[in-house]
């Protein structure tokens, strides 16, 4: 920390650097990384991430840490992590480090001792502002832009769990992000396709997949009820709205949804340009990822309409066997057909 002055125009001016020190690339990693397992409530990630910045020596015994570290920021990360008291965070994790081996490198010591005293002034003048807050959207960019091998571990940790995309992440990512100010969406987005149709971006092709087909699945399915109910209605006939009832969480059109609120977090980006993106898709329908994700998704598609054409024909054959909500031992709604590859 150094002396400042304000300047009029609202910029701050450095007389002098006090103490300096360097921030190694591995360690500027290994800060966002330990974000990102902050958020994620990954504590064991969390622990390994101060083995790697040198808090802690690489033949430490990270079990009794692990839930040491669980209790501390379970109880801070009530809001979210962007709404933290740094100072608070940092007192809690005071009394951490001296009942166990932990050691304050001198990088992470005059870090802290900035963000403490910056933090505090700041405070006088706006008594809620909180730097996590100011400094998240920077981490966001990072994530969405950083092209390195430990930046994609991490944004893939961000997004994906037990296979599954968190949309509210990247809901919560591409808005952070759009409040940096040098932040370029149509950079993310360049390199986002870049990424995605390389080999390291194998994994987000199959879920990309999986999330395309449950959207389409949701999307003709609800046709085709709308139109059963419109025909019944019609005719007369008595309306049945136990399907609709006994839909799993999966069977609902959260995923449509889903891609709406991202396209309209997109189209309020400032800098957005849809015009920028139109002469890329000719050239993606050409790849041949592009390709075999499209037979991927017809071979989804075609699994999910035969496996409920069986579990019906198995329900009309088997009308007694039926449980209180519907689901008879021969009825299993999670029926799964081989892969489409071995089908062919």
């Amino acid at each position: 920390p150094g002396n400042l002055l304000a300047t009029s125009d609202g910029k701050l001016a450095y007389i002098d650097f006090g103490m300096m020190s360097q921030v190694k690339k591995y360690q500027r990693y290994g800060l966002i990384e330990a974000v990102v397992h902050l958020v994620n409530r990954d504590f064991p990630g969390l622990a390994k991430d101060y083995v790697k910045l040198e808090f802690l020596t690489p033949d430490t015994d990270l079990t009794p840490i692990i839930p040491a570290l669980g209790k501390v920021f379970n109880n801070a990360l009530g809001a979210s992590v962007a709404e933290l008291n740094f100072k608070s965070i940092t007192d809690q994790l005071s009394a951490l480090m001296y009942e166990y081996p932990f050691r304050v490198p001198a990088y992470y010591a005059l870090i802290i001792r900035s963000l403490v005293t910056l933090e505090g002034i700041a405070m006088n003048v706006e008594p809620d502002f909180k730097v996590l807050s100011k400094a998240y959207p920077y981490v966001a960019k990072r994530l969405l832009t950083d092209p390195s091998p430990e930046l994609r571990a991490s944004l893939k940790d961000l997004l994906f769990k037990d296979g599954g995309f968190r949309w509210n992440r990247l809901e919560n990512l591409l808005r952070n992000a759009g409040n940096s100010p040098d932040y370029d969406i149509n950079q993310v987005l360049d390199q986002t396709l870049d990424f995605i149709f390389s080999d390291r971006g194998a994994f987000i092709r199959e879920q990309l997949v999986n999330e395309i087909v449950k959207a389409i699945d949701s999307f003709g399915r609800r046709t085709l009820d709308n139109v059963s109910y419109a025909l019944q209605e019609r005719l007369g006939l008595e309306i049945n709205n136990k399907d609709n009832q006994d839909k799993k969480p999966e069977d609902q059109p959260e995923t449509t949804e889903n891609i709406q609120r991202i396209w309209k977090i997109l189209q309020d980006t400032p800098g957005f340009d849809l015009m920028q993106l139109l002469p890329v898709i000719p050239q993606m329908l050409i790849k041949q990822e592009t390709q075999e994700m499209g037979q991927k998704i017809a071979g989804g598609l075609a699994q999910r309409v035969i496996a409920r054409m069986i579990r019906d024909a198995l329900l009309q054959d088997n009308p007694d066997n039926g449980t209180a909500n519907g689901h008879g031992q021969g009825s299993n709604p999670n029926l799964v057909l081989p892969p489409a590859a071995a089908m062919r």
